[in-house]
């Protein structure tokens, strides 16, 4: 499973010219990361990157994969925004899917271990994440390797005999092609790895939590 080439260019769909359809979002983070994922395999051309984020008056707001805004809450209609026949959704002819959050926890071995020689290790908790694309950067600040975790429901190419997965990459260097991942069945609530100089695992969220 690859990683997903990343784009911090969001569509802008804000300005765009096209009439909305008078249909709303309901509340959450929405993506279209699995839409354009395995595009090129079904022979379409890949859409960019889409994160949206709802709120619970309708007001909507664009994102990047970490979660960090690009633009202010606006109260007009998600541009070519569609009810889908079989119950989804899909914005500017790309298919969304609504993110389920999460929280992460993430422990890095430093470079240098404790004085007794044993290991030392970096630790990060309260991560908040979504698990259609979404992305965490922890940041080592010189003592620990940079890494970026990353949370996909996959749902693999028509006609594919892969079945669907909730799963937890860990990237270092390279934000396209992860270090190695691991997974569990789509619903599950909670998902983790270890790699030994990296540990990591994530919980969906409760309400209010």
């Amino acid at each position: 499973m690859a990683g997903l080439p990343i784009s911090l260019a969001v569509v802008a769909l804000a300005a765009s010219t096209a009439a909305g359809t008078g249909e709303t979002l309901p509340a959450g983070i929405w993506s279209n990361a699995e839409d354009i994922h395995f595009a090129e395999e079904e022979g379409r051309v890949a859409a960019p990157a889409l994160f949206i984020e709802v709120a619970e008056d309708g007001r909507w707001r664009p994102l990047d994969a970490f979660g960090s805004p690009l633009g202010e809450w606006t109260a007009d209609p998600v541009p070519q925004l569609v009810r889908r026949a079989d119950g989804g959704w899909q914005a500017a002819g790309t298919e969304l899917r609504r993110a389920r959050p999460f929280s992460c926890w993430v422990a890095v071995r430093k470079f240098a271990g404790k004085p007794d020689g044993s290991a030392d290790w970096s630790f990060t908790r309260g991560l908040a994440t979504f698990d259609q694309g979404g992305r965490v950067r922890i940041s080592g600040g010189g003592v620990a390797p940079d890494v970026t975790i990353r949370l996909r429901n996959v749902t693999w190419a028509r006609g594919s005999s892969n079945n669907p997965a909730l799963v937890l990459y860990v990237h270092k260097d390279d934000p396209d092609r992860a270090e190695s991942y691991s997974w569990t069945s789509p619903e599950a609530s909670r998902v983790g790895i270890n790699l030994r100089w990296v540990q990591a695992s994530c919980a969906l969220s409760q309400p209010g939590g």
